[in-house]
Parts: structure tokens; sequence; C-alpha cells
């Protein structure tokens, strides 16, 4: 398993956050949430969607690429 390897249960937690990040911030205006908050929101979606590139959990290694016959 990857040393940041993402569980299941936390992807599945993030996707969540990404999803409701997205809503506020498309519904959302400089009447409803104030520029600095905004920033701060945009930051936190970008951690989330860096995260949710990790590898699961469950996922098998990468084969190490051979450059010559075994």
């Amino acid at each position: 398993m990857h040393a940041d390897a993402l569980p299941s249960f936390a992807r599945t937690d993030l996707e969540r956050l990404k999803l409701a990040a997205d809503v506020i911030l498309r519904l959302g205006g400089d009447s409803v949430i104030p520029p600095p908050l905004e920033a701060e929101l945009v930051i936190f979606r970008d951690r989330i969607e860096h995260a949710l590139l990790l590898p699961a959990s469950g996922a098998a290694p990468a084969a190490p690429a051979t450059w010559g016959p075994r």
C-alpha cells in the first residue's frame, strides 16, 4: 500500500466535501460569500481535488518497469 493512499471511506467524504464547495462557489456571490472567504473555499476545494488524485488504499502498486528480458 502506498504511504499516501486514501481509504475508500475518506474518498467518499472528500467527494461530498468537494461537491458542497462547488455548489457554494457556484451559487454564492459577493453578497453571500465575502471575497476572503471565497478565496479560502477555492483553496480548500483545490486541496480536496489534490487529495482525490491519490491512489485508493486498495489499489495494487504499479509494476516496476523492466528494460530487458527476465
